[in-house]
């Protein structure tokens, strides 16, 4: 991964801690897929690649967070020139989440707790979907590598004292 996608990519957990301290989850449910599978998928080294994606929607009214996180593996031929994928699996879930209260909580914190919680509560749910999915389009197994966080850090400031002699 370059390092301006994993300066994207990264979550401020100071953002994150404020909701989920006073989150709990009530469900997680499957609710898109598709799949794709080419003949010759099964004759073939793959090269993987994993995305992820989140959205998420605030119910004010009942204290509720709904996220969305989306995910999409695409295989490719190794020793091929990257154009269609030979095989492609993609799965969204919702995750629902009850708050005990909103107070003093803004669009950021929900924000990174949507890509922070949402992404790592659903993984295992992913990683299972693909071993089951690939297993019955007569693939070997296949296991989706854990999770890793990273954690964002401020960085300090250098400071150059200048002595005057």
């Amino acid at each position: 991964m370059a390092d301006k996608e994993k300066k994207n990519n990264m979550i401020d957990y100071g953002l994150v801690v404020k909701v989920s301290d006073k989150a709990n989850i009530l469900n997680v449910a499957l609710i898109q897929s598709s799949f794709i599978r080419k003949p010759e998928t099964n004759r073939v080294k793959l090269s993987l690649e994993i995305k992820s994606n989140v959205k998420y929607e605030i119910d004010k009214k009942n204290s509720v967070i709904r996220v969305f996180p989306e995910f999409k593996l695409d295989g490719f031929p190794e020793k091929e020139e990257k154009g269609e994928p030979s095989l492609h699996i993609e799965a969204v879930f919702v995750l629902v989440y009850k708050v005990s209260s909103l107070t003093g909580l803004k669009e950021e914190n929900f924000k990174a707790f949507a890509n922070a919680n949402g992404i790592y509560n659903s993984w295992p749910y992913w990683r299972e979907f693909v071993q089951n999915t690939v297993v019955r389009m007569g693939l070997p197994p296949l296991t989706i590598p854990a999770f890793h966080i990273i954690f964002q850090t401020k960085k300090q400031k250098k400071r150059t004292v200048k002595k005057k002699s």
